[in-house]
């Protein structure tokens, strides 16, 4: 059930491409925390790749459900900052997304009810003229004053069609489900946007390599295999190794599922 009052938990999350060598994140935290002092902010990760809108749309999936509902959860990965592209609000499964409208928020409308909003109100921006960091000067007030008790529906405009890409669909029949790696964890195992019961599963193609589904890592000492990830996703590993290095795996490569009818 969408609700369009404010949230009150008090948490903002934060996803970035940002890294800590700059002070970027910590002036972001500056002003949301000069707006409302009282609010708890958790940085998720400022360690996505530059300008990878995908990587940031997937860990955002993979995070937000871990927070408690009403949660405001923030994710600058901007390309195109300064731009005609809109800032947007979003309430969602219970809780609220704030981005701009690149298709950071992909996996998050695609198959759920929500409400969007264009960030335009110039009472809750520090700065209407912010040709290169929106996300202090558009995307951090918005979130504080979100967190203060604004509802959504006062930061601007209903907005009808977010940008949504591609990066959840698969390819199924009755006997395969094709899809692609699209997140290469720290460990160097390639996570895909295929999610299915691992009983159904037969055997996982990639790169001409037939590779057996096993229950967990350290079921497979010797080869590659892949498993059925903590969140339900087809992974693809080398038990203590790097098998994104070692079998060259990259984002966007397809993956195939042969699965039992």
């Amino acid at each position: 059930m969408i609700s369009l009052e404010a949230s009150e938990t008090k948490i903002i999350t934060l996803i970035t491409d940002f890294g800590y060598k700059d002070p970027f994140v910590g002036q972001m935290k500056g002003v949301i925390l000069s707006i409302n002092p009282d609010v708890r902010i958790v940085d998720i990760t400022h360690n996505i790749a530059s300008h990878d809108i995908e990587e940031a749309a997937f860990v955002l999936l993979e995070s937000f459900q871990y927070f408690p509902e009403g949660s405001i959860h923030m994710v600058i990965v901007d390309p195109g900052v300064g731009s005609k592209r809109r800032a947007l609000i979003v309430s969602a499964d219970g809780h609220y997304f704030i981005a701009p409208d690149n298709g950071l928020l992909s996996y998050i409308i695609k198959d759920r009810a929500f409400k969007a909003f264009c960030l335009e109100n110039a009472r809750y921006i520090l700065k209407k003229e912010s040709p290169t960091f929106q996300g202090r000067d558009v995307f951090a007030p918005a979130s504080a004053w979100l967190s203060k008790g604004v509802p959504v529906h006062d930061f601007g405009n209903e907005v009808i069609d977010p940008v949504v890409l591609d990066a959840l669909t698969t390819k199924i029949d009755k006997s395969r489900i094709i899809g692609k790696i699209v997140y290469i964890d720290k460990f160097g195992n390639a996570i895909t946007n295929i999610k299915v019961k691992a009983a159904k599963i037969k055997e996982v193609k990639v790169k001409q390599l037939i590779l057996p589904v096993v229950s967990c890592y350290a079921h497979s000492e010797n080869r590659p295999a892949a498993l059925i990830n903590s969140n339900g996703f087809v992974e693809i590993f080398i038990y203590k190794n790097n098998a994104a290095q070692l079998l060259n795996l990259k984002r966007d490569d397809t993956v195939e599922v042969l699965v039992n009818g």
